[in-house]
This record gives structure tokens, sequence and C-alpha cells, in this order.
């Protein structure tokens, strides 16, 4: 008896929610969306396919992307907000509790244990961060102290810890505030990012495809870090790079070609 093919993708039907990751994942290595890439978008949403960006990154750096990209729906801060693109306002927000989140900083330095600590809050989500938090380019960060971060609107928490004292703030965090916060990382250099608990990219989604009426079998979700892992789980189909980090790999439905050879067009021309 001869043993039947192998179902295929390509047979399965067309997805209607397509969900995005950025920065190692649709951007390649310039920060930009290939052509094919930008081309395979495009006409996923002329066939109805609803195309949205889950994105550990705040709403203010998605703006050059707008023309290459046809979302209109945008899940930043690893889920600590929601965006309506072409309006530029706030759906939804799930904040941190700031108060805990002080308590919690303030135990670790008391332990010795030395960080320095970033927010993006609202109403802008803009980041504010304290004097010794490093900065990125020549991008002027206003600079607050801890009680002033933690006292405003706050969805994403940014920890930079010096060498060696990553692993004591994950620890405590799990240990004492596991029921107060989520965190994750979205990059290797060592970048801690907390949010509310229970918000990740994963769990936002799945509440904005209910209200949408699309079921998670009919997704398609592309990341490449530990902060997409959620939402990969959640999509019926789910895509790692192949430069993603080996956590990732392991609970996709596939590994794709890596992000900087336009592997999310790859994958959809499979359907569009």
């Amino acid at each position: 008896m001869s043993t039947p093919p192998a179902p295929s993708v390509e047979r399965t039907p067309a997805p209607r929610l397509i969900v995005l990751d950025l920065d190692g994942t649709l951007l390649d290595d310039a920060g930009e969306v290939s052509a094919r890439n930008a081309a395979a978008l495009l006409r996923a949403e002329a066939d109805g396919a609803r195309v949205v960006i889950a994105t550990g990154r705040p709403p203010r750096w998605l703006e050059h992307l707008r023309s290459d990209i046809p979302a209109t729906i945008a899940v930043c801060c690893n889920g600590g907000v929601v965006m309506d693109l072409d309006e530029g306002t706030v759906i939804a927000a799930y904040p941190v509790d700031g108060a805990r989140l002080l308590r919690a900083i303030t135990e670790l330095r008391a332990a010795g244990v030395s960080f320095a600590v970033a927010t993006e809050g609202l109403p802008s989500v803009d980041l504010t961060a304290e004097q010794h938090f490093p900065a990125r380019g020549d991008r002027v960060v206003p600079r607050a102290s801890l009680s002033e971060l933690c006292a405003g609107i706050v969805v994403k928490v940014l920890v930079r810890p010096e060498a060696g004292a990553g692993p004591a703030v994950v620890e405590h965090f799990a240990r004492d505030y596991a029921a107060d916060f989520t965190l994750t990382r979205s990059t290797d250099d060592g970048l801690i990012e907390i949010s509310a608990a229970g918000i990740t990219k994963g769990a936002v989604l799945d509440g904005l495809a209910r209200q949408w009426g699309i079921a998670a079998e009919r997704a398609i979700a592309f990341g490449d870090m530990p902060n997409d892992i959620e939402m990969l789980r959640w999509a019926g189909h789910s895509v790692a790079m192949g430069n993603a980090d080996d956590a990732v790999k392991v609970i996709t439905t596939e590994v794709a070609g890596d992000h900087d050879q336009s592997a999310v067009g790859v994958v959809l021309e499979r359907w569009f």
C-alpha cells in the first residue's frame, strides 16, 4: 500500500488575518519592507485578508512604514497599546500598575541589583527614562526620576540591567510579581521588557480577532523573538524566520527563510 502524500500548506484555505512582527521579521536589515513583501501584502489585502502589525515598537516608530504595509491596526508595545493607524488614535491601552512597579524596582535596588529604567507612556506613547538609561543614537530622551516614571500611565517598561544583573531582575519579578507583570524580550542585548500581567501580543490579538469574527485557525502570524511566542501559539499557522530565536522555532508550524530574504512574502505567495 502506497503512503498517502503529506498535507500541503498550499491546499489550506487562504488566511483571513495576517499578523506581522516587524524587526527581524517583516523588515530587512535596513529596517525597510522589501518590494516582494510589500507586493504580497497588497495582494492579500485585495483578496480580503486583514493585515495587522504586532510589534514591541511604540507607534511613533511605524509612521515611515505606513505606505508599504496595508495595515490599519497596530498592536504596539508588546500589546500595551492598540492603535488605529489611519486615525492616529489609541483604541485600547493596558497600563501597568505603577505603584507595584515602583515597589518591585525599589526592592531590587535595595538588594544591590543595578539597572536603568525607561517607560513608554500615554497619552502620546513617548519614551521617558532615568538619567542613566542609555539613549539610542542622537535622539533626545526626556529624563525623569523613578517615582515620576511610575506615576504616569505606563504601557511598557524597559529595564537595562548592568552586566550580569539580568537574571536577578527576571527572578525577582517572576517570584514576587508574577501576578502583576509580564516579562519578555525582543532583542539579544539584555533588554528586559515589562507589560501588565497577561498582556502579550497573543492575548490582545485574540481579543481583536474575536471582535472581527475571525477564528484563530484562519490567522497566520510571523515572528522571530520570545515576545512573539504567545501570538505564534495562538495563530492557526505560525511562521518563524530562519533567523529566529531557537525558543521561537520550536513552537511554530514552520521555519521560513531569513527576514532579509523576503521570507514573509515568500510564504504568503502560496495563497496570494
